[in-house]
C-alpha cells in the first residue's frame, strides 16, 4: 500500500525542527527556535510522526537515541495532537485500549501515597503487592506486539516508531522486575528507590501519553471494521490490564480444514485436519517463515512458550522480535540464505523453565533455500531424567 503525504514541506519543517532541538542550547535558544517552527508544530497531526525524517525506515538514528528524545518531542507537538486523541472509540478493540490506559493510570496514581511519605521501609510489602501488579501490563504490551503492530505495519509508511514503542516496552518489563527486586531485599536504599520509582512512572506514563496521541488515532484512522473485529477476538486470548470484558457473542467463522483436503508424501497421507491436529499436538512451538522473510504458520498449542497471533501471518520476520533481538535475527536468515548455515539454537531461562531455541534452513530436493523454522521446546524436565523407563508408570 503506498501512502503518499501531501503536506511535504511540513515535514520537513517539523523534521528540521527535530534536529535543531537536539543541540546543546540554552533555554532562550530553544524557545526562538519553538517560535520559529510555531505555525507547522501547531499543524501536525498524528501520521505525521511515521513520516518525519528521524521516525523514518531509511534513517541512521538508532532507537536509543529516538527514546532518549520522545517525549520532548511529543511534548512539543502535545497541544495539536490533543486535538485528535480519542476518548470514546466506536469499536470495541480500540475502547479496550483506552480502558486499559486509563485503568493503569489509576492504578499508579492509587500507588502514590506509599512512596510520597518519604518512608518505603515502612510501606514495603503493600508496594511489592503492588509493583507485582504491575506484571499485568505484560499482557496490554503483547497485545500491541503481536496483534495491533502487524496490522499497522503495513498501513504507515514507516514502522520506526513501532519499533520504538516495541523497545518502550520492553525497558518497563524490565524496570518492573528490577523495582520488585529492590523491594524483596532486606535494606531498601530508600534514595535510589525513590529516583527508580520516578524513572519508572516517567517511563509509564510516557508509553500512555504516545499511544493516546499518536498510535490509537492512526489505528482508528487506518483500520477498517472488519479487521478490528478479528483483532479484538484475538485480544482474548491473552486477557486484559486491570479491566474486565466479555468476549463478544459472534458464532465462530474459523475455516475448519475439511476431510477432502488431503496432504500425500511418499511417508503417509494425512487429512488436512488431520496434519493441523499433529502440528497443534506436538510438543514443541513451531513457526515457519518463508523466503520472502515473513511468517506464513505456526502451530497452536496451548502452552506456547511465546506469544502468538493470527494478525502476524505475512508479517516480516524481523518485526515480530524486540529491536534489540532483530540483528541476531538477521544475521541467522543472511547466513541460511547464503548456504552457510543450516542451524543456529539458543537455550535460555525464560519465566523460571529451561527453553531450547532451535532454527533450521528449510531447502528443498535441490538444496534451494525455502524458508525458516523456529523450533522451541521446553526441556526443563527432560534435564532431570536419568537411568531408564522401560515399564508403563502412569502415577
Amino acid at each position: 500500500m503506498e501512502l503518499l503525504h501531501k503536506d511535504e514541506e511540513k515535514i520537513k519543517q517539523i523534521s528540521s525542527f527535530m534536529r535543531e532541538i537536539l543541540k546543546d542550547l540554552s533555554r532562550e535558544e530553544k524557545r526562538l527556535i519553538y517560535e520559529q517552527y510555531k505555525p507547522y508544530i501547531e499543524q501536525i497531526n498524528p501520521i505525521d510522526l511515521f513520516y518525519l525524517e528521524m521516525y523514518n525506515a531509511t534513517s541512521n538514528t538508532d532507537i536509543s537515541t529516538i527514546k532518549q528524545s520522545a517525549n520532548r518531542f511529543v511534548n512539543a507537538f502535545q497541544s495539536s495532537l490533543k486535538a485528535y486523541e480519542i476518548k470514546e472509540a466506536d469499536h470495541p478493540f480500540m475502547q479496550a485500549l483506552i480502558d486499559e490506559n486509563n485503568a493503569i493510570i489509576k492504578v499508579l496514581n492509587d500507588m502514590k501515597p506509599y512512596f510520597k511519605t518519604g518512608n518505603i521501609t515502612k510501606h514495603k510489602q503493600a508496594l511489592k503487592t503492588q509493583f507485582e501488579q504491575l506484571r499485568h501490563l505484560e499482557k496490554k504490551f503483547i497485545k500491541k506486539e503481536n496483534i495491533l503492530f502487524p496490522v499497522l505495519e503495513d498501513k504507515v509508511p514507516s514502522t520506526r516508531p513501532l519499533e520504538v514503542m516495541w523497545s518502550l516496552h520492553d525497558d518497563a518489563r524490565h524496570q518492573t522486575k528490577s523495582l520488585i527486586h529492590l523491594l524483596s531485599q532486606d535494606d531498601v536504599d530508600e534514595t535510589t528507590y525513590i529516583k527508580a520509582i520516578g524513572t519508572y512512572y516517567y517511563l509509564l506514563f510516557g508509553i500512555i501519553q504516545k499511544e493516546s496521541l499518536i498510535l490509537l488515532p492512526v489505528a482508528n484512522e487506518r483500520i477498517n471494521k472488519k479487521m478490528m473485529d478479528q483483532m479484538f477476538k484475538e485480544c482474548f486470548d491473552y486477557g486484559f490490564t486491570f479491566i474486565d470484558i466479555n468476549p463478544p457473542h459472534t458464532v465462530s467463522t474459523e475455516d475448519e480444514p475439511t476431510l477432502s483436503d488431503t496432504f500425500n508424501s511418499k511417508t503417509g497421507s494425512l487429512t488436512a485436519k488431520q496434519l493441523s491436529l499433529v502440528f497443534n499436538h506436538l510438543p514443541v512451538d513451531i513457526t515457519f517463515v518463508d523466503k520472502e522473510d515473513k511468517v506464513r504458520y505456526f502451530n497452536d498449542r496451548q502452552e506456547r512458550h511465546f506469544p502468538r497471533s493470527p494478525s502476524i501471518i505475512g508479517r516480516l520476520v524481523k518485526h515480530c522480535h524486540p529491536p534489540k533481538s532483530v540483528d541476531t535475527v538477521e544475521k541467522i536468515v543472511k547466513a541460511f540464505k547464503e548456504n552457510k548455515r543450516d542451524t543456529a539454537e539458543f537455550w535460555i531461562t525464560f519465566k523460571n523453565r529451561f527453553l531450547h531455541i532451535r532454527y533450521f534452513a528449510v531447502r528443498d530436493e535441490l538444496g534451494r533455500y525455502e524458508g525458516v523454522l523456529e523450533v522451541s521446546q521446553d526441556v526443563t524436565d527432560i534435564r532431570t531424567l536419568s537411568g531408564e523407563r522401560r515399564l508403563l508408570d502412569w502415577d
